[in-house]
């Protein structure tokens, strides 16, 4: 038998790594031990969590609940937030959960990492702030941050890279994993008031925002230089503004990509341009499944409002919307919205744009007044992307929804596997209504944005012409829910208008323009009509063809609902 002395095994004890664990933080808490052990003993006040930092210890997780937390307690301004590898740090917790999956909406009750120091913003301005909030030397994907608002950083200084990354620091070959974080209100002098990096940096950051940033000469957002294949997915950048590069500038790079994010009115106020996004000097930055709208360049030099490209040459865009981004003095021309000979693919851009699948029709936003860029079931987007060219792991569309759904009735325009992706940000779900075999040869498509065909209820149908932009869309119903060889002969019942019961009598649109046609099905509020099922087909009339030559659509067909 081994014996062992008590003395052996209490310096062993003496030597042993602190166990990994949970190390909470809660800076409204005024009550309990301070040690981090538990929600009620969590470390206390704006200084708990470099509390908790300070303390952990590779494989800690550290829960921050809501409030607001500060870099230091002093004025010395290059003391920042510092990222461990293996250690998560969690935040926006109401401070009684157990896992960061019962955390509220992001939104609701947000941890603040706050760069006015003195709490004096509002009063006395920025100019005491803290260079950057988060900082990220040595770290790998195991060092994340997640579910944070970082607000207030502004690197303004004269020392190394002082100027640049208010929200967050990435220099060199780093690749942190960022999550669920806001980063709003940040600024610098030369470039990424939210973010800057560089030397191979590769950080990821999913369900972000990066908004109300002004990043000086480069970059509103982010500035990222020589960057490595760092990651954006699933990100909203929005009212920011820069001399070059309104929300994003990705210089000289190798293996950067952005993939399921929106670029919204953003700003570039220099000869640079770039209102949505900037690329150049060398580097293949990949841009995926992304919506660039509403974004303006207001000098006449760089008169790129959405994409701007200066000598990027193996840079690639393909899946994406680039719609009403403006030039100066409100122009919205090809030119406004991407720089000309870069290699765009199967996208939809404003003005139209060279290249293979790509498209200048109105993408149809739902409500683009309302910034909802969501696609609807009849846009020429709709199962038009190449889905060859989405990164394997973007599996979710920028609102979480599974990409590659596909929408009954579209035809599959775009390239690669089935079902095709959307063009955009956004997929598009089914709808109610389901697609009737063998209709897929047809010039026209039909499609509804309809979610459920109820009694009492309309229904819309979007025509999309083939053939003849200019026509009058007339639709028929089946109501065994069969068409005929895609013809108008129905089984059974005939060519018919909608004068059929249960319906009342309707011709259909009042035309269609540019090649689009909208539809009213006024579903009568009759318990008889629960359960049919009926089919739709449209014909599109043309109205200045010698003889008004015809095109079909294809079919449509769906059960009534209560």
């Amino acid at each position: 038998m081994l014996h062992v002395s008590r003395t052996f095994v209490a310096s062993l004890l003496l030597v042993a790594p602190a166990l990994a664990g949970t190390r909470y933080v809660n800076a409204n808490l005024a009550t309990g031990a301070n040690d981090g052990s538990s929600w009620a003993d969590a470390y206390q006040g704006s200084a708990g969590l470099q509390t908790a930092l300070a303390a952990a210890i590779a494989g800690d997780q550290i829960f921050a609940a809501q409030g607001r937390y500060v870099p230091t307690l002093t004025t010395t301004r290059t003391i920042a937030f510092a990222l461990k590898n293996g250690v998560a740090i969690y935040g926006s917790f109401l401070g009684t959960e157990t896992t960061p999956a019962e955390r509220p909406p992001f939104g609701s009750a947000w941890s603040i990492l706050d760069g006015d120091l003195l709490g004096d913003d509002a009063t006395v301005g920025v100019a005491d702030n803290s260079f950057h909030l988060v900082t990220t030397t040595g770290t790998n994907s195991t060092a994340i941050l997640d579910g944070f608002q970082v607000r207030g950083g502004n690197a303004n200084g004269g020392g190394t890279n002082q100027d640049r990354g208010g929200g967050i620091l990435v220099v060199g070959a780093v690749s942190p994993a960022i999550r669920n974080c806001l980063f709003t209100n940040n600024r610098c002098t030369f470039g990424g008031a939210a973010g800057y990096i560089n030397n191979g940096g590769a950080p990821t950051f999913t369900d972000c925002t990066f908004q109300n940033g002004n990043g000086g000469s480069f970059g509103g957002a982010f500035d990222v230089a020589a960057g490595g294949a760092l990651r954006f997915d699933r990100c909203l950048f929005q009212n920011n503004t820069a001399a070059r590069a309104g929300a994003l500038e990705i210089f000289q790079s190798t293996g950067p990509i952005v993939s399921n994010c929106i670029f919204r009115a953003n700003t570039a106020t220099g000869t640079g341009g770039g209102g949505g996004v900037w690329v150049g000097s060398n580097g293949n930055p990949q841009i995926r499944n992304c919506t660039i709208v509403g974004n303006i360049a207001t000098n006449a030099t760089g008169m790129v409002g959405g994409l701007r490209n200066q000598g990027a040459a193996n840079a690639t865009i393909a899946n994406c919307v680039i719609y009403d981004n403006e030039g100066p003095g409100g122009a919205q021309a090809s030119a406004n919205q991407v720089t000309a000979a870069i290699n765009v693919t199967y996208s939809i851009v404003e003005g139209g744009y060279a290249g293979t699948g790509n498209s200048g029709a109105d993408p149809q936003f739902a409500n683009a007044g309302a910034n909802d860029f969501r696609l609807l079931a009849s846009s020429p987007g709709v199962d038009a992307g190449n889905s060859a060219a989405v990164p394997a792991f973007a599996t979710l569309d920028f609102a979480g929804a599974a990409r590659f759904q596909d929408v009954p009735g579209k035809l599959d325009k775009g390239a690669g596997s089935t079902p095709r992706v959307d063009i955009g940000a956004f997929e598009t779900a089914p709808t109610a209504f389901t697609a009737i075999a063998g209709c897929f040869g047809n010039t026209a498509e039909l499609a509804s944005p309809t979610a459920a065909l109820q009694i009492g209820q309309n229904a819309t149908l979007k025509l999309t012409a083939g053939l003849y932009p200019t026509g009058l869309g007339l639709y028929f119903l089946g109501i065994d829910g069969t068409v005929g060889g895609c013809g108008l002969q129905l089984p059974g019942i005939g060519e018919v208008l909608l004068a059929l019961s249960p319906f009342p009598s309707s011709l259909g649109s009042a035309g269609t323009v540019a090649g689009q046609g909208t539809l009213v099905v006024a579903v009568p509020n009759s318990p008889s009509a629960v359960g049919i099922t009926v089919a739709f087909q449209t014909a599109n009339v043309d109205l200045v063809g010698a003889g008004n030559p015809v095109e079909l659509s294809t079919g449509l067909t769906a059960t009534i609902a209560p």
